[in-house]
């Protein structure tokens, strides 16, 4: 149990989170697959480069005493006999005369005698490197044996009892599949180790305590990941609703982290009397479109008076997150152009105290737009009538629309997703805010997961996830209708 309770504390103290380190490693399985697929390959050409085949053949000798069949000086024989026949065989002169008789110049092979115990039997073999050249040598042996047995067998005599046999199978046949075994291991956890020291290098905002140390920012809180498909039939239908705090099925940590999310947006635009709120992030697919959503049906469930206004023109999505089918007339985008008026512009989403300015139609010169008179005016006006105006700006790392808003508004809330953006570019974003004079509210930590509380699914950002859109330079691309 100690054990237990201190391994948390530990990762703690690392700064680890569990499940980003295993998310890296995941997302990276391919690759880990690959190059332990590669290593297996390398290890078996190698293993075969390297291996060489040994061949053994033997033959049996009798060894007996000249004129006397006594078992006990036969045995004596063939003990006296096997050291005095190998030494002679490892020598110079046997040597010499093998290598004349092979046409070789030198002989690297394994010659060994042994009586077999219990027995006058000697049995001589021969190691080489092909099955040719061990039964050559041995048979070279054999017969220049006499003229050997002539010098030091003395009374003993030597006979042929088994002959030799061509060997048919190495004696150290070829195990690749163990080394290669152990080469696609060794690689894959090299990789997953290399991964997961990346994953724990990448200086990105893992942990709610990671927003005040890395960020120059305050922390506003954290909104946990909510799985999109809540039901089977969901799931096996590829639904695509949004995640609002509304829902019936919504996850009590998901509704929660709104609750208190718009309770310190609250209290911090209250403090100085702010009313307008730029929702914005670095990148796209962060989630800031639907944290903008939920937090303005979060506050109007507080009994405020609330406007979302769809302050991205060139990829708007408040219409795909409340359903609404905007007419032309309804079109924020063409308010602002000079046509249609206030009253069909503002309309009801159908939860108290929660109106909405959105459109469908996708404008590539939302820029000029947003700086033009027509839209401060209308700030202006939504600023006397309403609680809180919040403003889904597009991501600010992009393009420089989000700084045109937060021209008009009292705060910026910028939303960071989960183990996503690095923290220099972040705070690279929020510096580039402060330096045109926006008041910068604080930073909401998006998505977060932990091993503990995760589930199945696919993280969605807003609508769509990483990589869905595309790169940063397809950003512009329609939702609804081009603009003509």
């Amino acid at each position: 149990m100690e054990k237990d309770r201190r391994e948390p504390q530990e990762l703690e103290q690392m700064k680890i989170e569990p499940f980003t380190l295993l998310h890296d490693i995941l997302m990276n399985w391919w690759v880990i697959l690959l190059g332990a697929v590669a290593a297996a390959m390398l290890t078996y050409v190698a293993v075969n480069m390297r291996y060489v085949p040994r061949y053994t053949t033997s033959t049996t000798f009798v060894v007996a005493s000249k004129g006397n069949s006594n078992a006990v000086s036969n045995l004596s024989s063939a003990n006296s006999m096997a050291k005095t026949f190998e030494s002679i065989l490892k020598s110079n002169v046997m040597k010499k005369t093998l290598c004349e008789k092979l046409g070789v110049k030198e002989i690297d092979a394994e010659i060994n005698t042994q009586v077999l115990e219990g027995t006058n039997l000697l049995v001589l073999s021969v190691t080489e490197n092909s099955p040719k050249e061990a039964i050559d040598l041995i048979r070279a042996i054999m017969d220049n044996y006499s003229s050997v047995s002539f010098y030091t067998l003395g009374n003993a005599v030597m006979d042929v009892l088994e002959e030799p046999k061509v060997p048919m199978s190495a004696d150290n046949p070829l195990n690749a599949r163990g080394a290669v075994k152990k080469g696609f291991l060794a690689a894959a956890a090299f990789l997953i180790a290399l991964f997961g020291l990346l994953s724990y290098l990448k200086d990105t905002v893992k942990r709610e305590d990671d927003i005040e140390e890395k960020l120059d920012a305050r922390n506003l809180g954290v909104i946990s990941y909510e799985r999109k498909n809540k039901t089977l039939r969901e799931c096996l239908q590829r639904k695509n609703g949004a995640l609002l705090i509304n829902k019936p099925l919504a996850g009590f940590a998901f509704v929660e982290g709104y609750k208190k999310l718009a309770t310190k947006v609250d209290y911090q635009m209250a403090k100085e009397n702010r009313k307008v709120l730029v929702v914005t992030s670095v990148s796209e697919n962060e989630g800031k479109s639907t944290v903008a959503a939920n937090l303005a049906i979060a506050l109007a469930e507080q009994s405020k008076r609330v406007l979302l206004m769809e302050g991205d023109l060139r990829r708007p999505s408040q219409f795909l997150i409340f359903n609404k089918k905007p007419q032309e007339k309804n079109e924020l985008g063409e308010f602002l152009k000079g046509k249609g008026t206030l009253k069909e512009v503002l309309m009801e989403s159908g939860i108290p105290r929660l109106y909405l300015m959105i459109g469908r139609n996708c404008y590539s010169s939302s820029t000029e737009m947003l700086h033009s008179s027509r839209m401060e005016k209308l700030i202006e006006v939504c600023r006397g009538s309403m609680d809180y105006v919040i403003i889904d700006s597009p991501p600010a790392g992009l393009i420089g629309d989000a700084e045109a808003l937060a021209g008009y508004a009292d705060a910026v809330m910028l939303v960071v997703r989960q183990n996503y953006i690095l923290s220099e570019d972040i705070n690279d974003v929020l510096d580039a805010f402060r330096e045109h004079h926006s008041k910068v509210l604080g930073v909401v930590l998006n998505g977060v997961r932990s091993l503990e509380n995760t589930v199945a699914g696919r993280y969605q950002g807003g609508y769509g996830r990483y990589g869905k859109y595309g790169a940063y330079g397809n950003y512009g691309k329609s939702r609804g209708n081009e603009e003509r």
